[in-house]
């Protein structure tokens, strides 16, 4: 699980960064520790109240951006093949499919958005 939450903020740390850049990067994190009380560390195993604010605070489209690619940044970091999430597919049902996985690797499933 620790390993999953630690693979979980570097996906979403990256994506944050790369989507809006550092200025903005800053900004939302204090948002998230201060009106959330999250700290960078618990983002992974509090993925539901992480996302809630950013889409609070960002809007549903511009969380969606963050969702789907901070989800392929996580597959990267797995290294495996990212393939698109499908419309009627949650992402945060992707991310408990690969927290699973990483908790029951010996478990596979045949459809995940990391193959």
């Amino acid at each position: 699980m620790q390993r999953f939450s630690e693979l979980f903020f570097e996906a979403m740390d990256d994506a944050l960064r790369e989507v809006f850049g550092e200025s903005a990067y800053d900004l939302i994190y204090k948002s998230v520790e201060t009106r959330a009380s999250l700290k960078g560390g618990e983002f992974g195993g509090k993925i539901e109240v992480f996302y809630a604010h950013l889409e609070k605070l960002l809007g549903s489209e511009s969380a969606r951006i963050i969702q789907a690619t901070s989800l392929k940044r996580l597959c990267l970091k797995l290294q495996r093949e990212y393939e698109e999430v499908e419309k009627y597919f949650s992402v945060l049902d992707e991310l408990y499919e690969i927290k699973f996985r990483l908790l029951a690797p010996s478990l596979k499933e045949e459809s995940s958005a990391c193959n």
